[in-house]
């Protein structure tokens, strides 16, 4: 189950939202394998648990409640596990990863800023399947149990949200 929601956030919005992830502080010290030896790329963990980690950033308020509420109502998410901000540069291909090896999770990219880089989803046998390209604005959705990277752009600097959601929870008190 991949899905692929285009168009959802006025143009307006979109850029916006562009320009504030261009600016956002990273560091190079995020790894989907916890270990910086098997791979490393830029980035800064935004929020945890509902929890903002950073000073608090309007559009994950706004973007958690149309998941909620809109985008994947369908799914009965109520909760955020995390949100990352990915950031990639030309020459920093992500890895085959995963992020939960528990299919009781739902994961939503947000194509936040830049003109390339795509995100490629494999198979058991790390072949590619699927490929969706980038396109600022564009959310792509799916079981977060399933492998996939982001490729490096070709030029300029891409940066994405990594968000994912619990499955089959119960209401928040």
């Amino acid at each position: 189950m991949i899905e692929v929601v285009n168009d959802y956030f006025p143009d307006w919005l979109v850029n916006i939202v562009s320009t504030d992830m261009e600016n956002m502080p990273v560091t190079y010290s995020n790894s989907p394998y916890a270990d910086f030896n098997r791979a490393r790329f830029f980035g800064n963990m935004l929020m945890q648990d509902d929890k903002h980690l950073q000073q608090p950033w309007w559009f994950l308020e706004y973007f958690n409640r149309c998941i909620y509420n809109d985008i994947c109502i369908k799914y009965n998410v109520n909760r955020c596990a995390r949100i990352l901000l990915n950031a990639q540069l030309p020459g920093m291909d992500g890895c085959n990863h995963n992020d939960s090896d528990n299919d009781n999770y739902l994961s939503v990219i947000y194509m936040g800023h830049g003109n390339s880089g795509d995100t490629v989803f494999v198979n058991q046998a790390d072949e590619d399947i699927e490929r969706v390209t980038f396109k600022e604005g564009r959310l792509v959705i799916f079981n977060s149990a399933i492998y996939h990277r982001g490729e490096a752009p070709t030029q300029g600097y891409r940066c994405t949200l990594g968000a994912v959601y619990p499955l089959n929870n119960e209401s928040k008190s």
